[in-house]
């Protein structure tokens, strides 16, 4: 079988978890080949700004990568020279909306130009005027990646393309071409603990209903002990163990509750998301509102003739740090309402407590929402998700339903073995690395070797980038590195 394994995101754990499926795929005998950038793209996913330390760095890492893979000269393959019709692209864009809505002979790119900025500027309505460079250096390099992946198609014919998630700029291009040619190809992204990763075939990581079969065949095929396995998942994250991200309730003060939470008032909390993480997700969009902002503040105007409820806003602490769009509306919501207790991002409010203490949790997508049904909570969930297929939720078509369903005296639904589904699909999904192994989330070893750029090219970089007034310094240290 020829495979062509095509990746932009050459950071660890991704590029080791792409050498992790190149080792079994070699020792089964498969002709494979890698594409690899020499800074012909104007732009990329981790690199907006084209740094050229960030450039040569990549480079390092993919080099290394080969030499342990022992990978042949003449198995790695470059982009061309093609050409490129820039007449095409708007010199302006009025919003991000019209950045997603672009596409190039068919396909979706500025979707993932969209998607790769929101991401690296945490700003879900990005302003398209300020970053209108990186925005048409974005839809160039779709295009061009566009064209070179046609040619590389055509000439290598491979059986499978594989590649990093498939939502971003350099990457996307090719999956759409593929899914137009019937070529299979699979994506891999983290598992659910840093200990495995995940492929999927013909998909990507964020079909909503490609995850939602992974859940009931995961449980179906599950060994005895599964029901214990999925409570597992619930406790290890009340108890702020690490799994597959990052722990945004580590540092926050158990058992604190807001000063003004009153007990004998009705308390509804509402817990939004980081919206730059799935604002460029085609598939997971706002359901009845058009962002967990709107929605907010939609509720909030409803009830502002009821002294006797109030509503508490939990900001994800992800957004922590942030002044970004999402970030200055919330701000405006917690000035405009007076039946609202705005938790900023940063306060160390315990999100636990607050969920204990809540009669009505309200949820659009995040993973608060399974947790707080799992404990026992009424929760209104109001948004598309992982786990809306799931029972345990109410879940309103309408704005005016979700008011009708906070007005009243709501009660836990039964939800059955569905919650413990998903608590062993969250711990459960993935395949065990073999050769990497995990040493936190961005850092590890592949056949106990680092990836990451040797000290000598980390003298390189430092003296590069810096300029000749750095020249005697830099000598200095790759004299003293080449000694050891």
């Amino acid at each position: 079988m020829k495979v062509l394994f095509f990746n932009g995101m050459n950071i660890t754990p991704h590029i080791e978890t792409e050498m992790e499926i190149a080792t079994d795929l070699l020792k089964e005998g498969h002709d494979l080949y890698f594409v690899q950038c020499r800074g012909e793209l104007r732009t990329c996913c981790i690199n907006f700004t084209r740094a050229e330390w960030i450039c040569r760095d990549c480079r390092s890492r993919r080099k290394n990568s080969f030499n342990i893979l022992g990978l042949p000269s003449e198995k790695i393959l470059y982009f061309g020279d093609v050409p490129v019709d820039e007449t095409l692209i708007p010199e302006k864009f009025p919003s991000i909306d019209e950045v997603k809505a672009f596409t190039y002979e068919g396909s979706d790119i500025g979707m993932g130009v969209a998607s790769s900025l929101i991401s690296s500027y945490r700003d879900h309505r990005l302003d398209t005027e300020k970053f209108k460079k990186e925005i048409r250096d974005g839809i160039w390099t779709a295009m061009y990646v566009h064209e070179n992946a046609k040619r590389m198609l055509d000439e290598l014919k491979p059986d499978l393309v594989i590649f990093f998630n498939g939502r971003y700029l350099e990457i996307r291009p090719m999956m759409r071409l593929c899914e137009e040619r019937g070529i299979h190809f699979q994506t891999h992204e983290r598992g659910g603990i840093i200990e495995k990763y995940i492929l999927w075939d013909n998909s990507t990581p964020h079909s909503l209903t490609a995850l939602a079969n992974e859940i009931e065949e995961g449980w179906e095929k599950a060994p005895e002990g599964k029901h214990e396995r999925g409570k597992q998942f619930f406790v290890d994250r009340r108890n702020r163990i690490m799994q597959s991200w990052f722990v945004f309730t580590a540092d926050q003060e158990r058992g604190s509750l807001p000063a003004d939470f009153e007990k004998n008032r009705k308390n509804i909390v509402l817990y939004n998301s980081s919206l730059d993480e799935y604002e460029g997700i085609a598939s997971i969009s706002g359901k009845i509102y058009a962002s967990d902002n709107a929605g907010i503040a939609k509720l909030l105007e409803s009830f502002e003739h009821r002294p006797d409820i109030h509503f508490y806003l939990r900001v994800h602490p992800n957004l922590k740090g942030l002044e970004n769009t999402q970030v200055r509306e919330l701000n405006e919501i917690g000035r405009r309402f007076k039946n609202l207790t705005l938790i900023g991002a940063e306060e160390m409010i315990d999100t636990y407590a607050l969920m204990d203490a809540a009669d009505i949790v309200v949820v659009f997508s995040s993973t608060i929402g399974v947790e707080a049904a799992f404990w026992g909570k009424p929760v209104v969930l109001l948004g598309n998700s992982f786990y809306d297929r799931l029972k345990g939720f109410y879940m309103p078509a309408t704005h005016e339903e979700a008011v009708a369903l906070l007005e009243q005296d709501l009660q836990p639904l039964p939800w059955g073995d569905d919650l413990l589904k998903y608590g062993y699909w969250e711990l459960e999904r993935g395949i065990y690395y073999k050769y990497y192994k995990a040493e936190a989330l961005f850092e590890g070893t592949f056949m106990g070797k680092s990836i990451a750029v040797t000290p000598v090219q980390k003298a390189l970089n430092y003296l590069l980038t810096k300029g000749t007034r750095k020249l005697a310094k830099g000598k200095r240290l790759l004299g003293k590195l080449k000694k050891k």
